[in-house]
């Protein structure tokens, strides 16, 4: 009897400790809120963060339930969002987890949408993730790109043409866990028609660059979620400037959003310069792609480049101008670099390039911020877990040295990075902390 009486206790204790678990609290005190949705700062505030959760921001607590807590003290610090880089390349190498998740991580970038890849090395990086999320960042990716036949590239690309089920394929990627479709520029519009069509009878978004063999207009009319780069936009300024107006109004209507990576057409103007090599972070490039570079950047200034550097140059002024009258007239904008894309755009800095580069193009600090953080946020329909500084999101967090509505570049001035709640150890320091 003794012994069934203290099975039972032994039963009764279980039950009781597993319906009320200890709870792990971190609090981050008296630090300075960037709210990105209003473009403000609140200062002096207490955040407590309850396993990946933002659970609760006040000006000051004095409950003994924290008295446990993990504290950090934030006075005269400044903490964002998580950064998103809304155009990456990463599913392209199997070792990229190991080469790439520091730095992004180390530059305060908590989630990335991949541009184009291998979809089933994307899914395993996700997994690695899921296991263990101060991994690496968030990843939303749309696996292989669909374009003309012939294609652009054929490396992840599907060619598509009258010959093609794309209804099929698309049934088939979809299956293996596509989190949208990508496509790319020479594509012709029966086969966007057919991936259109498909998009809204599946919830599943299209993105990617303007099709030479179809008109911006037809493209946003059916759908295209985001416009990557100003590739043909840029053309239409110079040359049709009138026509603008009236993509700008499609844009808003279909809403429609644009990623201008700007970063890569100024990695284009400078490449012969020697400051764009950062021989430290040439480590995190995989040995491929470096070469690539190399090779690149030779040309350029071996005077084989097909293009006339003064060319680019301008294009890329034209681009700014051109994105700062899309800005004025309310296309709302995604900040992404284009890593794996453009030579010398390097993980992690080459985002914050980018920012600098959309208030160079007029943005305020704010809306550039915003740009990496709120509105990745609502692109991706995720603003009720990431996106801000709010209690009940996920508690994707940076805390920084120096106020970013004041400097953008202070984006860079990073203390500490928390992904789910969690302190991301040994950052690689940020070029401006050098």
């Amino acid at each position: 009897m003794k012994i069934f009486n203290l099975l039972i206790l032994i039963i009764i204790c279980g039950c009781s400790a597993q319906e009320s678990p200890i709870e792990s609290y971190t609090v981050i005190e008296n630090v300075n809120i960037i709210d990105v949705e209003n473009g403000s700062l609140i200062p002096d505030r207490t955040i407590i963060i309850k396993d990946s959760i933002i659970y609760k921001i006040g000006e000051r607590h004095n409950d003994t339930k924290y008295k446990n807590a993990n504290l950090i003290d934030g006075k005269g610090l400044y903490i964002i969002p998580g950064l998103w880089d809304m155009h990456f390349h990463l599913c392209w190498e199997k070792t990229n987890d190991s080469l790439l998740f520091k730095p992004l991580l180390s530059y305060g970038i908590t989630g990335i949408r991949d541009m184009g890849g291998d979809l089933s090395l994307q899914n395993h990086f996700k997994a690695i993730i899921k296991k263990n999320p101060v991994a690496g960042p968030n990843i939303y990716g749309s696996g292989p790109i669909f374009d003309g036949n012939p294609p652009t590239f054929y490396d992840f690309t599907i060619p598509v043409d009258e010959h093609v089920d794309v209804e099929k394929i698309l049934d088939s990627i979809q299956t293996i866990g596509t989190d949208f479709i990508k496509t790319y520029s020479l594509i012709r519009e029966p086969e966007l028609i057919a991936i259109s069509n498909y998009s809204t009878a599946n919830n599943i978004s299209f993105a990617g660059h303007l099709s030479e063999y179809i008109t911006p207009e037809k493209s946003i009319k059916l759908g295209q979620k985001s416009v990557e780069h100003l590739n043909l936009l840029d053309d239409i300024w110079i040359n049709e400037p009138q026509r603008i107006d009236s993509i700008i109004m499609l844009m808003q209507h279909y809403k429609s959003w644009i990623c201008p990576t700007l970063v890569i057409y100024h990695m284009k103007a400078h490449i012969s310069d020697p400051y764009i090599e950062i021989e430290e972070y040439n480590g995190f490039i995989h040995s491929m792609l470096m070469q690539e570079w190399v090779s690149s950047r030779e040309r350029r200034i071996s005077g084989n480049s097909k293009r006339n550097p003064d060319d680019i140059k301008n294009k890329f002024s034209s681009q700014k101008e051109l994105l700062s009258y899309m800005h004025q007239n309310g296309v709302d904008i995604l900040a992404g670099s284009d890593f794996g894309g453009m030579p010398y755009v390097y993980p992690g800095m080459g985002l914050h390039q980018e920012l600098a580069l959309l208030c160079e193009a007029g943005l305020s600090n704010a809306e550039a911020l915003a740009s990496a953080t709120i509105n990745p946020a609502i692109f991706l329909s995720i603003e009720n877990k990431y996106g801000s500084i709010s209690e009940g999101k996920i508690a994707d967090l940076v805390l920084l040295k120096m106020n970013p509505l004041e400097n953008i570049e202070n984006t860079q001035a990073i203390v500490s990075v928390y992904r789910k709640g969690v302190k991301v150890k040994k950052l690689l320091p940020t070029m401006y902390m050098r």
